[in-house]
């Protein structure tokens, strides 16, 4: 996306304190490790550091102009845009930049599979048009703001990831995204702590739904679905229902996980239609989550072999349940991030290898941001841990330890729960403990805080390479 000088100006309402070369900058950059030359670098001040001490090294790397709260003398032909506030400046640039791009916008949001929906999308979509995603979980404000600053103008469709931690975020996402289809994946317990009660979550979510919203993929599987058609700014528009549930307009009617070839057989059914085929997928869930890019695929024209062959080498987003190969067992990476409702689904993954007689093995972290349903939130599922099949658990964290000390102290003292206050002393035990039979699983989960993808050995990693 190309921003010229006089247009930052106007829409930053930024002051320049000194001229430039460049006729035109492309694109933004919010991290300078990652600035590509001739993005405009944004220097944001976070929680951890301020952008401002990394202007110097994102000159060096190419930045033809820099955007900046206070005035320094910088390098010759670099532009020097002031601003009282520059991640309002970045906002009014991401808002810009969604204006002038000429695509289809999707935007996906909920409490689990946001991510994973997106990779759907793309996937599907990639073959027959020119599409751009937001990177990673790039979903807060900041994230989506620089991420549409640099799509290109001329893209057929942009897959926007929204994502919320508090009140009135969803209503700036919005306003910059202004959706064309928006998705609601699935709600649970999440982010409750700066939203408040399920409710409260599913109410704030629905106003990504904006006035040219067109169509709205909603799972009604759960019961928060109702919340979304009974609101207001849902009412009017067309909805098409996703989910397990024969009720809904397209479903997933049958899953069956084959651990000996660590694939999924598949039935997806629209209306009187049935579709067969196979896919990598370890959870129900994620086939879910691949309805809505389904229907839309087969909405623009894209035959069901093409979608199939899509699939053939999808794999899931880092740390989402990827899986690899380590002595004879298989390693799930699902440590990237956990709830209440990401938590149960995995542990429900492990339960169902039991009749095929593996040990199964879960690294569980604690779940954060859940306010103050944290202590009930962990019990209960320790007590859904306590009665599954798993050999071995072991936790990670302050709020799994308490927790488990309260519900757990038999398996404590037999040795079947152990206790472990970081990712590193996990990696520590597991480099020297591994199941010793034939067929094992051990799933890493955890919430983003604890860093649990440390707690897997390097070397398995290598080994798998």
């Amino acid at each position: 996306m190309k921003f010229y000088p006089q247009e930052i100006v106007e829409v930053t309402q930024a002051e320049i304190r000194k001229k430039g070369n460049a006729p035109f900058l492309e694109g933004v950059a919010i991290d300078s490790r990652f600035l590509k030359a001739g993005q405009l670098f944004v220097a944001l001040k976070g929680k951890r550091t301020d952008g401002h001490l990394f202007v110097e090294e994102a000159i060096r790397k190419g930045a033809p102009g820099i955007l900046v709260n206070h005035f320094e003398e910088r390098g010759n032909g670099v532009y020097v845009f002031q601003v009282s506030d520059t991640l309002l400046a970045l906002r009014y640039l991401g808002k810009k930049a969604s204006q002038k791009l000429l695509g289809y916008k999707i935007a996906i949001t909920g409490t689990t599979g946001k991510t994973t929906c997106k990779t759907f999308f793309t996937s599907l979509l990639s073959p027959r048009f020119l599409v751009e995603a937001t990177p990673q979980s790039f979903n807060t404000v900041i994230g989506v703001a620089s991420s549409l600053a640099n799509f290109k103008e001329n893209s057929d469709y942009l897959i926007i990831e929204a994502g919320i931690s508090q009140k009135k975020e969803m209503e700036e996402l919005a306003e910059m995204i202004e959706p064309h289809l928006v998705v609601f994946t699935s709600f649970g317990e999440g982010h409750m702590e700066g939203l408040g009660s399920i409710e409260e979550i599913v109410e704030e979510k629905a106003k990504l739904v904006r006035g040219k919203t067109e169509i709205i993929y909603l799972n009604t599987d759960q019961e928060w679905s109702t919340l979304i058609r009974e609101n207001k700014e849902i009412k009017g528009k067309k909805i098409v229902s996703f989910g397990m549930s024969s009720a809904n307009h397209i479903y997933l009617k049958s899953f069956f996980l084959n651990p000996l070839t660590w694939k999924a057989k598949i039935e997806i059914k629209e209306r009187e239609e049935s579709f067969y085929f196979e896919a990598p997928f370890f959870f129900p869930e994620v086939a879910v989550m691949l309805l809505p890019a389904f229907h839309l695929a087969r909405e623009l024209g894209i035959g069901v072999e093409e979608i199939v062959e899509s699939l053939k080498n999808w794999q899931p987003p880092s740390g989402r349940g990827n899986f690899f190969f380590y002595r004879g067992g298989v390693i799930v990476d699902d440590s990237y991030n956990a709830n209440p409702l990401s938590s149960h689904k995995a542990l429900r993954f492990l339960n169902s290898l039991n009749p095929w007689g593996f040990e199964t093995w879960g690294v569980w972290g604690d779940m954060l941001e859940l306010g103050s349903a944290t202590p009930q939130v962990h019990r209960r599922f320790l007590k859904e841990l306590r009665k599954s099949s798993l050999s071995r658990v072991l936790l990670v964290g302050e709020e799994m330890k308490k927790r488990a000390e309260e519900v757990a102290k038999e398996e404590i003292e037999e040795g079947r729960f152990l206790l472990f206050s970081n990712s590193l002393e996990v990696r520590e035990f597991l480099s020297h403990y591994l199941p010793q039979g034939e067929r094992w699983v051990i799933l890493f989960k955890g919430s983003r805080k604890l860093e649990l993808e440390k707690a897997i050995p390097p070397e398995w990693r290598e080994d798998h390479a």
